[in-house]
């Protein structure tokens, strides 16, 4: 999924360079953030662990040359949770840093598209409230770190040289330890270029 989409995104800036659909010069520093809703779907050594779904956000910063540029920034992807009715219950939460390439492209004077890929240096956090029987619990909890990495897409609108309004579509990996989380992310964002 993550070689697709990366592919896709890199199609989508080569057809646009191509076609010198790049209008404008964006070169110069710019701040974006997105809100929006997390979906997780989980495995562990191929046996599927389900599906859940939270809000989450994302900030990045950067500098860009004309439409390529490089970005760093952090997600939240929200958290998970469930509990079985006697007592017990666990929760994960999902967060990293990014550092990657970005690309902001114009077919039209005001209409964009979006693509950004890299590496994404994530966290887990778990934690597992076990009733005792004795109306009291215990609690476990851990963290896991890793390196994968992340890609979008997006599409908007420029209303002037300084602001931008879309959506994007981003692809979180996360994997370790036999452990297989595909998290996508769909959320608004806005942007502002100094």
């Amino acid at each position: 999924m993550y070689g697709k989409l990366t592919a896709l995104a890199l199609c989508t800036a080569a057809a646009c360079v191509g076609s010198n659909a790049q209008a404008k010069d964006l070169t110069g520093w710019f701040v974006n953030g997105g809100v929006g809703s997390a979906h997780y779907h989980a495995s562990y050594e191929g046996v599927d662990l389900g599906k859940e779904s939270d809000a989450g956000f994302q900030i990045n910063g950067g500098w860009r040359s004309r439409f390529i540029g490089i970005e760093g920034g952090y997600v939240d992807l929200g958290s998970v949770s469930g509990s079985d009715g006697a007592g017990d219950s666990a929760k994960l939460t999902g967060k990293g840093w990014t550092l990657g390439l970005n690309g902001h492209f114009n077919p039209t004077d005001k209409w964009y598209i979006s693509a950004r890929a890299g590496f994404f240096r994530w966290t887990l956090d778990a934690r597992l409230d076990l009733a005792d029987g004795a109306g009291g619990t215990t609690r476990y909890s851990g963290s896991e770190h890793g390196l994968n990495g992340y890609a979008g897409l997006g599409t908007g609108v420029d209303f002037n040289r300084h602001w931008s309004l879309g959506v994007n579509f981003d692809y979180y990996k996360i994997n370790k330890h036999h452990l297989n989380i595909d998290t996508k992310m769909y959320s608004v964002t806005a942007e502002y270029r100094f």
